[in-house]
């Protein structure tokens, strides 16, 4: 399915956003997403289906001091 990740296409074949992000190599407790410009809160990654098209926009948490 394609997907727009951050402004690029991407061919991925996942169903949910936490396949998703397992495929990115990305921790579900550093990362928020945004899909179809809709905030998508960590505890129902495992229940957000994706489809071909979708938008997303995926940001992590950087520590630093």
């Amino acid at each position: 399915m394609k997907l727009i990740i951050n402004g690029q296409e991407k061919e991925l074949d996942c169903a949910r956003i936490s396949e998703l992000l397992d495929a990115l190599d990305l921790k579900m407790d550093v990362v928020a997403v945004e899909l179809n410009k809709n905030i998508v809160h960590r505890e129902n990654f495992e229940n957000t289906k994706l489809k071909d098209n979708d938008k997303l926009e995926i940001v992590t948490a950087v520590g630093g001091g």
